[in-house]
């Protein structure tokens, strides 16, 4: 027996199609559960005009999800974008959007309520506090860079990664907001180990269920032609502290070995990562794309054998569920979203440790991989096989679905967290 549809009311900042990162998570998150259930989704008006252009596009065929648009006055808007004060005003949304929850919770009397973004456990949302079940997540956040791997030597981005340490560290061991907010979940859903592992030490359970997906029917199995020269490395991303980007260059110095790495993306670290480039004397070895339109970027994926990811705190990471979707193990640090999606048969994950050690693991994985061109082509085609299961949008619906039910079953009130 197929159970009723629920009304569910959705929250989700961020929210636009075609977009990536969490603009496309909020988007998908709305789309999927609109197959199995009646979805308001309150966001911001910002994303008004991409949402309803693909509306157009969707309607008729498939169930669609209904939009309630909000934005804070011109004003806060202005000082936004003119200061980069994305989270404060999210804060301030979030205040003023709990009361539209409260109004359309009035009117409509839903059933549940789902925060899906942003998908950090740091912030409050308006689920909470409304008398209906609540399911927050999935969330992540908790990931946090070991003091070693600090960027000691950029200013700017020390202050930003330290200051995000010491947050994590107050928030899970002596603010007591992040328990008030488990308890006033009715499910909480994280997507990364360290999140799980900071909620279980506060006494909850939460089931690990990354927040990204693909819409994997989309994409063909790449077909790739043997490669008998030297092992050709793919890094996309923003090029900053955090991603590892140093760290994967002074592996390809100590791997000996004659690997190609390039680097499709920008970001404020480019000038240094090509400083040490030159250093090392890797100009030859070391290739930079820039930022490339995301068409350009998807087409590469199959051009490269395996995919260097060395984030040091990632809580999703797109690109990496792209590349193994193209048949790319990946080399990855153990931590963070990339470590969940890289299982032991499809990639090598570096344990997080001292700086030199990291290298050394990094430099030893390149070195395998080139050394072993069999292995690259089998844990390329588990890599897909891994996002097939657990990424794709449709079954990722089903199993939300699954924690909707769950939820509902529960009934119990959720109170509202100070």
């Amino acid at each position: 027996m197929t159970p009723p549809r629920l009304k569910i009311l959705m929250s989700a900042y961020a929210c636009e199609p075609r977009k990536g990162s969490e603009p496309e998570v909020g988007w998908q998150w709305s789309l999927q559960m609109a197959y199995f259930h009646d979805v308001t989704v309150l966001t911001r008006a910002n994303n008004r005009i991409s949402i309803e252009a693909e509306l157009s596009v969707l309607k008729g065929k498939q169930p669609l999800p209904q939009f309630v648009y909000h934005d804070e006055s011109p004003l806060l808007l202005k000082l936004k974008r003119r200061m980069h004060a994305t989270k404060t005003y999210y804060l301030l949304w979030q205040r003023s959007a709990r009361k539209i929850a409260a109004r359309l919770h009035a009117e409509h009397r839903f059933d549940l309520f789902h925060h899906v973004t942003f998908a950090a456990m740091r912030y409050p949302t308006i689920i909470w506090g409304h008398g209906a079940p609540s399911v927050w997540g999935p969330i992540g956040g908790a990931e946090s860079v070991p003091f070693a791997l600090l960027p000691w030597s950029q200013p700017a981005p020390l202050l930003v990664e330290a200051s995000r340490n010491v947050h994590n560290f107050l928030h899970t061991r002596f603010f007591r907001a992040l328990s008030r907010r488990a308890s006033a979940s009715t499910v909480t859903l994280v997507t990364s180990r360290e999140t799980q592992r900071a909620f279980a030490a506060l006494g909850f359970e939460t089931p690990l269920m990354p927040a990204i997906g693909l819409d994997t029917d989309a994409w063909k199995a790449p077909a790739h032609s043997e490669n008998s020269g030297p092992l050709k490395l793919l890094f996309v991303g923003n090029i900053i502290t955090l991603k590892g980007v140093d760290l994967a260059i002074k592996a390809l110095k100590e791997s000996g070995s004659s690997a190609m790495f390039t680097l499709v993306g920008d970001g404020s670290f480019l000038p240094a990562i090509r400083r040490l480039t030159r250093h090392l004397g890797l100009e030859s070895q070391v290739h930079f794309q820039g930022r490339l339109p995301r068409a350009e970027v998807l087409a590469l994926y199959p051009e490269f054998d395996v995919f260097v990811f060395p984030s040091l705190h990632d809580t999703g990471g797109y690109a990496v569920i792209e590349a193994m979707l193209n048949e790319l193990p990946v080399i990855c640090l153990d931590c963070g979203g990339p470590a969940v999606a890289t299982h032991d048969d499809c990639g090598i994950k570096i344990p997080l440790g001292p700086p030199a050690k990291v290298i050394s693991g990094l430099a030893a994985a390149i070195r395998n991989y080139d050394q072993n061109r069999d292995l690259v082509q089998h844990q390329g085609r588990q890599a897909r096989e891994v996002i097939l299961k657990n990424y794709n949008w449709k079954r990722k619906g089903e199993q939300m679905n699954e924690v909707y039910q769950q939820a509902v079953s529960v009934r119990r009130t959720a109170g509202r967290p100070s």
